[in-house]
This record gives structure tokens, C-alpha cells and sequence, in this order.
């Protein structure tokens, strides 16, 4: 493998095929979703999707709906339920769930959290890290905890632009 591929991978990546696994969970063509990748309940992933190691996409409590061309890399979360104020009030409080929507042509950054309820527009860059509690517009640049517009994406003949603030 690693003469093959240049490369060094986690065991279980060595053995399943990451497009074999996009296809068992039923995402469109030519996506691929790497082993260690947690994907469970009400989950729909369109075409050319890539799911990198590590991710976390829960559609228990609520859909997520991913669209066409999207890259969630290493170590993303997205959930569709949110139980900080059930647990800090010893199950007082609600136990807050909700859809998810990532728009097509979009780009969620590592250890990025996605929570119930946020849908993120097309063509939008989430920063690594960045903490996403609010909806995101198309065509925006977000980073931070909690994420705030920090740009916009720009696309003229094929090509992007990123502009900054």
C-alpha cells in the first residue's frame, strides 16, 4: 500500500474501500467516505462528496441533507441534536434537535462543529475549527466559535475568489 499510494494509513482504512463504504450508505456517485467516519440515522449525501477520516455525521434526531461536491474533512461533527442544556440542568431543560442542510459546492474545515437545526448555504467555506450554531448564507467564508462571516466566495468562469473582510 504504501508503494502504491505513498502513503501511511489506520488499519481500517487499509482494509475497506472508502467507495464501497460511500455506496453501503447509500451517497451518490462517485463519493467516498473513509472507514474511521461515523455516519448513522436519517443521512442523504449527494454526488462527489468527500467524508474524511474521523467525521461524525448524526442524523438521529433530525436529517441531514448534504448536497453535491462537498468536502467534510478530518475530525468534522455534524449533529442533528444538541443536549448541553438537558445535561448542565440534570434533564430540566430541553433536548434540542433539528435538521441539517449543507448546500452543494461547499467546503466544512477540520474539527468543525456543525449543530441541529443550521443550514449552510452553496458555494461556503467553513474554517477548521469553527463552531456553526447559526444559519450560513451562499457564498460565504465563516470561521470562529461561533462562526461569523469573514468573507465571501466569489465565482467568476469556473474559477473561486475569496474575499476577505
Amino acid at each position: 500500500m504504501l508503494a502504491q499510494f505513498n502513503r501511511v494509513l489506520p488499519t481500517g482504512e487499509l482494509l475497506f474501500n472508502r467507495f464501497d463504504k460511500a455506496k453501503f450508505v447509500g451517497a451518490g456517485k462517485r463519493s467516498s467516505i473513509y472507514d474511521s467516519s461515523v455516519i448513522m440515522g436519517d443521512v442523504t449525501i449527494g454526488d462527489d462528496v468527500w467524508v474524511g477520516p474521523f467525521t461524525l455525521i448524526e442524523g438521529i434526531h433530525g436529517k441531514v441533507n448534504i448536497g453535491n461536491w462537498v468536502s467534510i474533512n478530518t475530525g468534522a461533527m455534524i449533529l442533528s441534536h444538541d443536549s448541553t442544556k438537558y445535561y448542565v440542568t440534570g434533564g430540566n431543560d430541553s433536548f434540542k434537535k433539528g435538521d441539517v442542510t449543507i448546500g452543494s459546492y461547499t467546503v466544512i474545515g477540520s474539527q468543525s462543529f456543525i449543530t441541529c437545526g443550521v443550514s449552510i448555504g452553496s458555494h461556503c467555506v467553513i474554517a477548521a475549527g469553527s463552531f456553526v450554531n447559526k444559519d450560513v448564507k451562499d457564498n460565504s467564508i465563516v470561521a470562529g466559535a461561533p462562526a461569523r462571516k469573514i468573507g465571501s466566495v466569489l465565482i467568476h468562469d469556473g474559477k473561486a475568489e475569496f474575499k476577505f473582510f
